[in-house]
């Protein structure tokens, strides 16, 4: 078997594929419980995958741009984004969504990182040459 080095681009990729994955699963297997529950498990990990993939290119961006308007473009951003994500739920729970779907929605990119790093920490140990 041979081992090849992760680059930060491949380990992103794994990572928001797996979460999909895992959405999936949950979105599935909650629907047992009830309808409301899917549907407010989908929200959560839609936010948090939306949330994490703008927060990435937001900081690609600035750490290629460099200098003062690096910086204030990351706060311009960063409250946007956060704006957004408390609109969301906002509306969210305007809606009558489900607390505890949401919660586990949005904790998939945590599932998945965890999952993701004791894949790499058991099956590909050591570092490609």
């Amino acid at each position: 078997m041979t081992l090849t080095a992760a680059n930060d681009e491949s380990i992103q990729a794994v990572i928001v594929r797996t979460s999909l994955f895992f959405l999936g699963i949950m979105v599935v297997f909650g629907a047992l419980v009830s309808i409301r529950f899917s549907l407010s498990t989908l929200a959560g990990g839609l936010i948090v995958l939306l949330n994490h993939c703008w927060l990435r290119s937001i900081l690609e961006r600035v750490l290629a741009a460099g200098g003062e308007n690096a910086a204030r473009y990351a706060i311009i951003r960063y409250v946007l984004r956060l704006s957004l994500i408390a609109l969301a739920v906002i509306i969210l729970f305007r809606l009558n969504v489900d607390i505890a779907g949401l919660f586990a929605g949005l904790s998939i990119l945590v599932i998945s990182t965890v999952s993701v790093s004791i894949y790499q920490l058991l099956f590909q140990k050591g570092d490609a040459q």
